[in-house]
């Protein structure tokens, strides 16, 4: 647990420093428009630097049915949180490809719904790595597509009607905001 701290304030590091012209967005998420979505991130940016940190928060659900009855049978919801850290390879530009890095805690719950019984969840934190492009529309528009994969992350979790098991996981941005 306390490696997730000293591994933020590594990534955090370089926002105490002050800033002139420095760059901050607000964006949302394609996840807005799913069952129960939500998808948010808070970017910062140094003028004319590399580098960009942020705060990042996603939230999805499904609801599964039976293939043979089509009732429904259970619903999962997970949710991705945690510090971003992106460096651009083309600073100066309105527009540019990068590669990142985050660490996200992924929670997963599951709820069964056609039987009565208990809920049962699963979280596991791990390196997100990546890469995608971003850049800037008009005088204030901001969107970001990308990428990331986290290679060793496992979910296990298990109710009354279903067990789930994952290896691996992955992160998709399809984002738009504002910048200023």
């Amino acid at each position: 647990m306390r490696y997730r701290y000293f591994i933020l304030s590594i990534l955090l590091l370089p926002l105490h420093h002050p800033a002139a012209a420095d760059e901050f967005s607000v964006v949302a998420g394609v996840y807005n428009l799913v069952e129960d979505g939500a998808e948010f991130q808070l970017n910062f940016r140094e003028a004319q630097s590399h580098w960009q940190y942020g705060l990042r928060y996603q939230k999805w659900s499904e609801t599964f049915h039976d293939p043979y009855t089509g009732n429904v049978h259970s619903k999962t919801t997970d949710t991705l949180a945690g510090p971003v850290v992106y460096y651009l390879f083309q600073n100066e530009s309105r527009h540019s490809a990068y590669v990142g890095v985050s660490l996200l805690n992924w929670t997963r719950t599951e709820t069964p719904l056609a039987l009565a019984g208990a809920s049962a969840s699963g979280s596991t934190t791990d390196l997100y790595f990546g890469g995608g492009y971003m850049g800037r529309f008009g005088e204030m528009g901001y969107y970001n597509a990308g990428m990331f994969f986290a290679p060793t992350a496992e979910m296990n979790t298990a109710i009354a009607i279903s067990t789930t098991e994952e290896s691996g996981h992955f992160d998709i941005q399809l984002q738009v905001g504002l910048v200023w």
